[in-house]
């Protein structure tokens, strides 16, 4: 039986907070803002500092930096503090007055810490409208740091995206649904590799998925077979594919590829794999990739 699910509604405005990465490569930085992307969906996101972002809202420390760990441990302008906080990651714990999250990042671990600091500088701010120090508790910015008051960045939450999950696995199917679920997407099912190619066919005539999650081993034709068709198909080559096998011989890897797949995941999917991965097929992270 076909199963398909709209997930629940997203909020229509995203809080936006300006968040600034110390102690990070290029190539890291570069992983981390493709998925702070999916933190679009949610009521906190977060986007990394620009040109004229002036102060952060909020830190993300490298804890394998020492010339990062040593900014954390300074007092003056331009470092962490209980208006603008900071979230430690790294692959050793080390002492700080803020969160540590360890390596491999798990992400929703590092979503909820970013969220819960952002919550007390927040109320942080909102107290100094008491102490009279110009201070509106709704604005991104510390009066101190800007002297002129800068509006609360609210932002419309993005389209929602369409995902396909192809799998005749039922535990697999809701393992996906709940793992999808707070970034907003649709997301369609489908048993059979018949089925998903149907269905990727039916869904390109008005746009196509942005994603489509695919087993390999399925009753009729096999995930290879179903990924070749929509590869092969014009309306549906621009979904990424991403293959999800319990196979993880390089056999299976070569096979996936000359497919066409556009990723692979091995079973059962971690959490962290799954987001990191979809993040990169996001319309907009292809779109940075392309300029």
């Amino acid at each position: 039986m076909n199963q398909s699910t709209s997930m629940a509604t997203a909020s229509p405005t995203s809080r936006r907070f300006v968040l600034e990465m110390r102690g990070f490569t290029n190539a890291e930085k570069s992983m981390l803002t493709s998925t702070f992307r999916l933190t679009s969906r949610r009521e906190m996101s977060y986007v990394e500092a620009g040109e004229g972002d002036g102060r952060a809202d909020i830190y993300l420390i490298n804890a394998d930096n020492p010339e990062a760990l040593a900014d954390l441990a300074r007092r003056d302008i331009g470092v962490p503090n209980a208006h603008s906080p900071a979230v430690v990651i790294g692959r050793t714990p080390v002492e700080t007055p803020w969160p540590f999250v360890s390596k491999p990042i798990h992400w929703m671990r590092l979503f909820e810490n970013l969220d819960q600091e952002m919550q007390r500088a927040l109320q942080q701010r909102s107290a100094r409208v008491v102490a009279n120090e110009h201070w509106d508790g709704a604005t991104l910015r510390r009066s101190s740091d800007q002297k002129t008051p800068v509006a609360a960045v609210v932002v419309e939450a993005p389209a929602r995206e369409t995902v396909l999950v192809v799998d005749d696995s039922a535990t697999v199917r809701a393992f996906m649904r709940i793992k999808l679920s707070p970034f907003q997407f649709d997301v369609d099912f489908a048993e059979t590799g018949e089925q998903a190619v149907e269905k990727a066919a039916a869904k390109a005539d008005i746009k196509p998925y942005n994603c489509i999650f695919l087993d390999i081993m399925m009753p009729g034709i096999d995930g290879y077979e179903v990924c070749k068709r929509i590869k092969a198909n014009a309306k549906t080559k621009s979904s990424a594919v991403v293959m999800l096998t319990s196979k993880s011989s390089i056999i299976d890897k070569l096979r996936a590829n000359w497919s066409g797949c556009d990723a692979f995941l091995s079973k059962p999917v971690a959490e962290d794999d799954l987001l990191a991965t979809i993040a990169k097929f996001l319309p907009s992270a292809r779109d940075s990739v392309k300029d």
